[in-house]
């Protein structure tokens, strides 16, 4: 977070600089636009309005001048005095002068206040037939200066907008480049090292500069993955030469156990509970022998080390030789097979292990046949959907229970006796369509799964 603050307060620090610099430049241009639109134009406005309107309420009447109430009360409220002087500068009427303020004035006592002040009091006057009508608003109230231009430079006010603007620009895209390569300079090396932190080398950037505390971090966080992967590969190394090194051993002594068991179930020396007794051992025997395989085959599928065989074959001719390969090894009437196939997919081929393909689609069949033991109906239903093969694998048994669903996508969901439920079978199928770019979907209904949907890319 300090890192972050850090950078923050620089980017802060030169945002201000550069506001700062184009504020100056521009404060002068400013002052006398205000000036000339508010100050000096409004004075102006304020004189010609104010003082016609005051010169217009004081009349001559029977040689006396005379002054509205409303124009008094108006004199009274806001300036200091009024007066009116003739053409030979005589105060021929006034009203609150105050005793300091002559009574006689010359030509140039005259120009002077006009354009000045009179005695520090800002005056404004106005021309009238008779003389000169001057009011006066209290002292200190009112700045006054005037402003001269000449015509020429005025015309040339346009031309120098257009000059301070493109400066203006100029000077922003100057200190941005600039800045903002400065920045990009600190900025890459760090970029650079996140990119590089997928691959398997240590990280060495310079810790200094603003950016200098998130490369040190990186620095450690480099570190710290690779000692991660290194622990990793030698926990997985170990685990799969483990399940290899088990297989390799205990396929011996299963061969044996499986010959003996089967010649035990074949002699005629034996009782009917004995042969029962040796042809469980054979059929246990072969169990363990499917599992380790399994086993095997999972291990190598979940690392990419098992070598898919791609060739083209035919999704309808595979799935037939599915259900052949059950009936021919006499599958007992308890259970039955269905394949429905849309007329669509009988000239369809694919590219893929079919082989590979094969054992997925006897797994989730042999589910169907080892969890319901009293029987079912089994019904393999295939369809083209837009781009992709979809076939349904369901039964009328008892179906998977979502505990099992949950256990397969690794939400720790336990069983009634507290323990994972086994989804080796369902692992491995899912790992074989994912090894073709395809997926697999759980259809629930009531918290049992009655299909298994699966799809393949055409």
């Amino acid at each position: 977070m300090k890192d972050l603050l850090k950078i923050y307060r620089r980017y802060i620090l030169t945002a201000s600089f550069i506001s700062i610099l184009i504020f100056m430049l521009n404060l002068m241009l400013i002052f006398l636009f205000l000036l000339n639109q508010f100050g000096y134009k409004a004075a102006k406005d304020y004189q010609s309005s104010r003082i016609d309107a005051l010169s217009d309420q004081l009349t001559l009447e029977h040689g006396q001048y005379v002054l509205t109430e409303a124009a008094e009360k108006q004199i009274d409220e806001n300036l200091a005095f009024a007066m009116l002087i003739n053409q030979e500068g005589q105060v021929i009427w006034s009203r609150n002068l105050p005793d300091e303020i002559p009574l006689s004035y010359s030509l140039t006592q005259v120009a002077s206040f006009t354009r000045w002040y009179l005695q520090d009091y800002p005056v404004k006057v106005y021309t009238r037939p008779d003389g000169l009508f001057v009011t006066a608003a209290p002292r200190h109230s009112m700045w006054k200066y005037s402003l001269e231009f000449q015509e020429g430079f005025l015309n040339a006010i346009p031309s120098y907008l257009l000059l301070v603007l493109l400066t203006n620009l100029l000077l922003i895209f100057t200190f941005a480049i600039l800045f903002g390569q400065r920045f990009y300079t600190s900025l890459k090396p760090l970029v650079n090292g996140i990119e590089q932190l997928t691959e398997d080398k240590a990280l060495g950037l310079a810790e200094q500069g603003i950016v200098g505390g998130l490369a040190g971090k990186l620095n450690e966080a480099s570190a710290t993955l690779i000692f991660q992967r290194k622990a990793l590969e030698k926990r997985d190394n170990a685990r799969t030469n483990w399940i290899a090194g088990v297989s390799h051993d205990i396929r011996t002594p299963l061969s044996l156990i499986l010959g003996f068991s089967d010649s035990l179930a074949e002699s005629p020396h034996l009782d009917d509970e004995e042969r029962k007794e040796a042809v469980s051992i054979r059929e246990n025997s072969l169990l363990i022998k499917r599992l380790i395989a399994d086993l095997n085959l999972t291990s190598r599928l979940e690392y990419d080390s098992y070598p898919l065989q791609i060739k083209t074959y035919t999704p309808a001719a595979l799935l037939r030789s599915l259900i052949a390969s059950y009936y021919n090894h006499g599958l007992e009437e308890e259970w039955s097979l269905e394949l429905a196939l849309d007329s669509g997919l009988e000239g369809i081929t694919l590219k893929g292990d079919p082989d590979l393909l094969l054992r997925a689609f006897r797994n989730l069949t042999d589910n169907s046949i080892r969890h319901n033991p009293e029987g079912c109906h089994i019904q393999i239903r295939g369809k083209l959907k837009g781009n992709s093969l979809g076939l349904t694998f369901s039964d009328t048994g008892r179906g998977i229970p979502v505990q099992v669903v949950k256990a397969l996508y690794r939400t720790e969901a336990v069983d009634k006796n507290g323990s994972l439920p086994h989804v080796m079978g369902l692992r491995i199928v899912k790992q074989i369509l994912e090894a073709h770019q395809g997926t697999i979907e759980f259809e629930l209904l009531k918290d049992v799964c009655r299909s298994v949907v699966i799809r393949l890319p055409l």
